[in-house]
């Protein structure tokens, strides 16, 4: 046997260690930059802090994304099989949510890269973590910025490309990435008879401090007839741009 056939079993084991081996397939996301960033090319500022604290929430589409369209048009329209037939919370979750296997891998690969799950959701539709900006910017590919607000006089954070992940599941968006439009009060008023057209017979105001609407109010006008008091039933906000908890617990009390 000659040198080169000595030396070839050698030569390929070399070959096969440093071929790089390919990453799992790295899904992009998209809509996550603000548009004031990527319309206007703001420039920015600075780094945000990679030792500040975020909360995130990472969402999962439906598994049926076209068939909860066509199941809600069947469920409204007279004649179809499925008219009126409303799911449960749970029946609609194992019909068109994320599978618990695809949310259980969802929740693995937080862990795995150091993110905190703080919150788990039984329709499985969304995760809730905290994590660092640097663990942020590590785990979906972006480097966190401060900008300029074209049109307050405040800076906002936001990533500087759009997020990707290492990640089969697919993934529907990433709330909390940027803070460009903040929470804040509505500007309201007392209601008054002044403020109304004379001879409303709604012209005395709410009933609530101060003159505003409360629950009752809004059930005199809306549902005078129905006899249902609300107890057993719950009231669902999706908040996309944040809340004030203590608009909440201020309202409840009132």
């Amino acid at each position: 046997m000659n040198n080169l056939s000595k030396t070839a079993p050698g030569l390929v084991m070399l070959f096969l260690c440093t071929v790089p081996v390919p990453a799992a397939d790295r899904q992009l996301l998209h809509g996550h930059v603000p548009k004031a960033v990527s319309n206007l090319k703001l420039p920015p500022v600075g780094r945000f802090p990679a030792t500040t604290t975020l909360q995130v929430a990472i969402g999962l589409p439906f598994r049926k994304q076209g068939g909860v369209s066509d199941f809600l048009n069947e469920l409204y329209t007279p004649g179809s099989p499925n008219f009126r037939r409303f799911l449960t919370p749970n029946q609609f979750t194992e019909k068109f949510g994320p599978t618990e296997k695809d949310y259980q891998t969802l929740v693995d690969f937080a862990r795995t890269n150091g993110l905190t799950v703080t919150c788990t959701h039984p329709n499985r539709k969304l995760l809730d973590i905290t994590a660092s900006v640097a663990d942020i910017e590590r785990v979906f590919h972006v480097t966190m910025r401060t900008y300029q607000h074209p049109t307050e006089a405040r800076t906002f954070f936001a990533p500087d490309v759009e997020p990707s992940l290492d990640l089969a599941v697919p993934v529907l968006a990433i709330s909390g990435l940027d803070s460009y439009i903040l929470p804040r009060h509505l500007k309201s008023n007392r209601v008054t008879s002044a403020t109304l057209a004379k001879g409303s017979r709604y012209y005395e105001g709410g009933s609530g401090p101060s003159g505003y609407y409360n629950a009752k109010d809004l059930r005199t006008a809306y549902a005078p007839s129905v006899i249902y008091t609300g107890s057993g039933q719950s009231v669902g906000l999706l908040e996309f741009s944040g809340y004030y908890a203590n608009l909440v617990t201020e309202y409840e009390k009132s």
